[in-house]
Order: C-alpha cells, then sequence, then structure tokens
C-alpha cells in the first residue's frame, strides 16, 4: 500500500498533496518510502483524500471451517 500511495502523490505533486493533507513535503516523503514505517495514523491521513482508510479487522476462524 505504501509503495502504491507514493506513486500516486508524486505523480500528482509532493508539495500539492502536502498541503492538501496539511502535511510538510519531507514528512510527506517520508511517509512513502519504503525505508520507513509510518504509523496507521499517518497512514489514514494520506489516504483520506481518496476516501480510504486502512483499519485492522480480527479474522474469524470459525469461518471457512466445515461442520463436523
Amino acid at each position: 500500500i505504501q509503495v502504491a500511495l507514493g506513486k500516486v502523490i508524486r505523480a500528482m505533486g509532493v508539495k500539492e498533496f502536502a498541503a492538501k493533507v496539511k502535511m510538510a513535503g519531507p514528512n510527506v516523503l517520508r511517509a512513502i518510502s519504503p525505508r520507513h514505517n509510518p504509523t496507521q495514523d499517518t497512514m489514514n491521513r494520506l489516504l483520506k483524500p481518496f476516501r480510504l482508510k486502512l483499519s485492522l479487522a480480527r479474522i474469524d476462524e470459525t469461518r471457512g471451517r466445515r461442520a463436523a
């Protein structure tokens, strides 16, 4: 997700995107760099203009099992 988001942000223009999400340009670049590990909050801030949100969900272990 991070790499794909980085490609889209670079295509849009980092400065313009940074202004849209109210972050400094270098911080946006750091967040989309594969060498860094952004927090979930940071990723959600970058995804918000696309009306997307990163979330976690518990896997239902009973799902996919056959009845005995």
